[in-house]
């Protein structure tokens, strides 16, 4: 029986390469794969879900655009380029600059005239009021 990708326990797989690659791997690693958008959190309250990305160095709301279609949301802009040296003469580049798009697949049904959005710190925060799945549906009897 295969494993679906779905199935698959992510959340420790850093921990399993570290334990066997050691703690080098990842410093040598991260310079193979350019980072092309923001770290995001996402986590769940009773309420709300709550997705937290980082952003450094937005100058306004104009520099980032969050959308929501079905259960997917996607933020996209730009983060921009502030050294005085050029890209190429960076002797460490892990940071992103740039264009970049983010798309997060919502693991909960929300209410979408009620999504809020703030910035602060070089952080993202967007929080969506989750809506009520099971809900009681009255029937209505015409006798006839």
């Amino acid at each position: 029986m295969s494993k679906h990708f779905d199935d698959l326990d992510w959340s420790s797989l850093h921990d399993k390469v570290e334990e066997m690659l050691g703690t080098h791997f990842w410093n040598d690693f991260t310079t193979l794969l350019p980072k092309k958008f923001p770290a995001v959190d996402l986590y769940e309250t009773e309420k709300e879900g709550i997705i937290v990305a980082e952003l450094p160095g937005l100058q306004s709301a104009k520099d980032v655009e969050i959308k929501v279609e079905l259960n997917t949301l996607t933020i996209q802009g730009q983060l921009p380029y502030s050294y005085e040296v050029a890209k190429p003469h960076l002797k460490i580049n892990e940071r992103h600059t740039g264009v970049f798009m983010r798309t997060i697949k919502l693991p909960f049904q929300f209410v979408e005239n009620e999504i809020k959005a703030k910035y602060r710190n070089g952080l993202l925060e967007i929080k969506l009021l989750k809506q009520e799945v099971n809900q009681q549906i009255a029937i209505e009897f015409n006798e006839e």
